[in-house]
């Protein structure tokens, strides 16, 4: 059922946010539609990084069975999978908008890549 649901909403807003980016422009669609293309992107990145981060879990644990590294079966729900990208989504976003108020350099990414470590560390604590 989640499978479903991110599919139909993820092909929406992709949809969406190629109508909204490929008609207007920044100054004519106002601050309601900046923010309206940054949920949108989000959304969809959400949606491809869920399905994304829940297939290389399978490949991974398929891997790890067939080289003899673990014997344990790791279960890798969807809705693990959907947690993680919740946290791991923010990232292009607000890369997109740190080059859109000044730059991205060395320093706001390091800055970037440990906000997502720890909301990554948060979720995998909360979730367990």
């Amino acid at each position: 059922m989640l499978a479903r649901i991110l599919s139909i909403v993820g092909l929406v807003s992709a949809g969406l946010l190629l109508i909204l980016v490929t008609t207007t422009t920044p100054g004519s669609v106002g601050a309601l539609g900046i923010l309206a293309v940054f949920l949108l992107t989000y959304i969809t990145i959400l949606c491809l990084l869920t399905f994304l981060v829940w297939l290389l879990a399978k490949v991974i644990n398929k891997l790890m069975k067939e080289l003899h590294l673990s014997r344990k079966q790791y279960t890798f729900p969807l809705r693990k999978s959907y947690y993680y990208s919740t946290v791991l989504a923010l990232g292009p976003v607000i890369i997109i908008s740190l080059q859109a108020v000044g730059g991205v350099g060395i320093y706001e990414l390091s800055l970037v890549i440990a906000l997502l470590v720890l909301g990554c560390l948060y979720v995998s604590r909360r979730v367990a």
